[in-house]
């Protein structure tokens, strides 16, 4: 889901199990969902995804951005810088520069924000398939939910389609309401992913806000004078930048992004920054795409810059509150 890695910038992503750093594990080091992982030195490699598609997908999209012969390309200081792939003890891994190394490791505030009004493909809307699998993950979902969400049809045949699965994900969440959700939140206080923690049914926007507020160091975990509000300004303005360079990217016009992750990262210090990862499922789009307008089936539309822009409102919100913890 997660990983980490940008020139010349920190990133980075928590996870459920730690990894190797330098022949040390480190719990705070890797991805939510990621096996295999680890951090050597200043680079991080990520396993190459097994799936072809998504494979494809990912390589052709960092090598698009950060391998190109073009010249200004305005999402280079947001997308992972990208060193191509190495082989490590008879497997394959994609190298990247490891962006949590810049951030204090004691007190690092990291968040997955999944970006978009879906996060399905729409050839996965079409999938008709069964799945048991499926059908019982969404049932000890909808046991913590304390709600029937699953249909009786699909309670008789303990079945459901990922189609059914996927849309009905995003409608438990803030995706189809906000443009966003935010999928895991590790802070020095909890560690909390999608589906074992409220995420996975955090949509009302006061509910995403207090989530999101609680990514942010409080103020007695600030370091030399610092206060988390700088820590949000800091982010609001590199959200702020990277719509910018958003809409000034051929390359974002062209591609139809879907499940990507928006990383977050802080720490005590206050210092804040974002980048754009995970792109399994980023396809080229037979015409540019706009971006901000509602996805209707055949249209490839994502709706990422609206999630960006919900984003942009809260954070700012949070930079104005009168009360920080």
């Amino acid at each position: 889901m997660v990983y980490s890695a940008h020139v010349g910038a920190p990133s980075g992503a928590p996870s459920v199990e730690a990894v190797v750093c330098c022949g040390r594990k480190d719990p705070q080091v890797a991805a939510f969902g990621h096996g295999g992982v680890f951090v050597e030195g200043a680079f991080f490699y990520k396993p190459r995804p097994k799936a072809r598609d998504r494979y494809e997908n990912e390589r052709r999209f960092l090598e698009l951005i950060c391998c190109s012969c073009e010249s200004g390309e305005p999402l280079r200081a947001f997308v992972p810088n990208f060193y191509g792939e190495v082989e490590r003890d008879g497997a394959w891994f994609f190298k990247m520069d490891d962006l949590l190394h810049a951030f204090s490791l004691r007190g690092r505030h990291i968040a997955d924000l999944k970006m978009g009004l879906r996060t399905f493909a729409e050839s996965e809307a079409q999938s008709a398939k069964p799945r048991a699998d499926l059908f019982e993950r969404m049932e000890r979902m909808e046991e913590r939910l304390g709600s029937r969400v699953l249909t009786d049809a699909e309670r008789a045949s303990r079945s459901m389609t990922k189609a059914r699965w996927m849309a009905l994900r995003d409608s438990l969440s803030s995706t189809s309401a906000l443009g966003f959700r935010i999928d895991a939140l590790l802070t020095p206080r909890a560690h909390l992913t999608a589906f074992d923690s409220r995420l996975f049914h955090t949509r009302a926007r006061a509910d995403v806000l207090a989530a999101l507020r609680s990514f942010f160091p409080r103020r007695g975990e600030c370091e030399g004078g610092s206060h988390p509000r700088q820590a949000a300004a800091a982010l609001l303005a590199r959200v702020r930048e990277l719509r910018g360079a958003l809409t000034r990217s051929a390359v974002f016009s062209r591609h139809e992004l879907i499940g990507t992750t928006l990383l977050l990262v802080a720490d005590e210090t206050c210092r804040a920054g974002a980048w754009m990862i995970d792109f399994g499922v980023t396809r080229e789009a037979p015409a540019p795409l706009q971006h901000d307008v509602p996805w209707v089936p055949g249209n490839r539309e994502d709706g990422y810059l609206l999630g960006l822009a919900s984003l942009t409102e809260m954070l700012q919100e949070l930079v104005a509150a009168d009360e920080w913890d």
